[in-house]
């Protein structure tokens, strides 16, 4: 694996107050452009010893308005959105990095290594098919994207300032980038303690039982130590912005022993699409929960409420 050179400290041309830029990284997966935003005060000198948490946001080209025109359908503007909540004292400073995805192989990329997806044969390969099947799978390689993570993840902590430990790092994706972060939390617990899961497609998983494996094994699976943002959309139309099977999640959730409220929360989005503008009008929300803002020194010693808003923060 090639390392890039890491950003000389002068800041890049801004667009809304941060530093926010991009750059190639070269792992497993090849090279594949990572979208960094430092939160406002870190090349001020009175921060020069900060370490900051961490979150890794899926489809890295949709997420920051600096570079939206790379994005498909119009960016999440997570760069604006945590300037704003980083000013406003509702969000703690990170480092927000987006991983692009594999283009063409984004499907398979997100997908847990234990399920496939049919999908129509190419002209390519449709003459091999016609004798024995007409429909081609692609296998999860989840597994494989979740270790080229790990290479960023490494790559990350040792040129930035990033705090050690799962309790600072976080992911968060949406649609199939929500399947893949929820494939992190409950195969890879050890990597990040914070998730936030938008509008998930779990029923990708469905084997041909008509059950959801991912469903299935988080049940099955030891409790973790985690806290997780769940939601989804009201939808419209024939698309219902997996509504359902984000509420199978959320009861699978508690079939397994998590308890809503304290390990995650649950929250329907009325009137919103299966949309990159719609994910970005509940980022605020999102970032907040997984980012909450420190108390102050004096409110920690008041009593038990601040307590245990410090064990849940990152």
């Amino acid at each position: 694996m090639t390392l890039p050179t890491p950003p000389s400290p002068t800041p890049a041309p801004q667009h809304c107050g941060a530093r926010v830029f991009k750059q190639t990284f070269t792992g497993s997966l090849g090279e594949r452009a990572l979208y960094i935003y430092l939160p406002p005060d870190y090349f001020e000198p009175h921060a020069a010893d900060t370490r900051y948490p961490i979150l890794y946001l899926h489809d890295g080209q949709n997420c920051f308005e600096t570079f939206s025109e790379d994005a498909f359908s119009g960016s999440w503007r997570a760069d604006e959105t945590a300037e704003r909540l980083i000013h406003e004292g509702q969000m703690r400073p990170a480092i927000l990095v987006g991983v692009s995805n594999g283009g063409a192989a984004r499907l398979a990329e997100y997908l847990p290594p234990y399920s496939r997806f049919a999908t129509a044969p190419s002209r390519r390969y449709r003459h091999r098919l016609r004798r024995r099947r007409r429909v081609a799978y692609l296998w999860g390689q989840a597994h494989r994207t979740f270790a080229f993570y790990e290479e960023v993840h490494a790559y990350m902590c040792e040129h930035f300032r990033v705090r050690g430990g799962r309790e600072h790092v976080a992911t968060c994706g949406s649609s199939m980038g929500g399947l893949f972060s929820a494939y992190i939390a409950f195969e890879h617990p050890a990597f990040a303690r914070h998730h936030a899961i938008l509008s998930a497609s779990f029923w990708v998983t469905e084997t041909a039982a008509g059950e959801l494996e991912m469903l299935t094994r988080l049940r099955e699976a030891p409790v973790h130590d985690l806290r997780v943002w769940l939601d989804s959309g009201e939808g419209e139309g024939d698309s219902d912005d997996n509504k359902w099977v984000t509420l199978a999640a959320r009861q699978a959730l508690l079939d397994a022993g998590y308890t809503e409220g304290q390990e995650f929360v649950y929250h329907l989005a009325e009137g919103a699409t299966h949309s990159e503008a719609a994910w970005a009008a509940r980022l605020p929300q999102v970032l907040s929960y997984l980012f909450p803002p420190e108390p102050a020194p004096c409110d920690a010693a008041e009593g038990d409420a601040a307590t245990v808003l410090v064990g849940d923060a990152p």
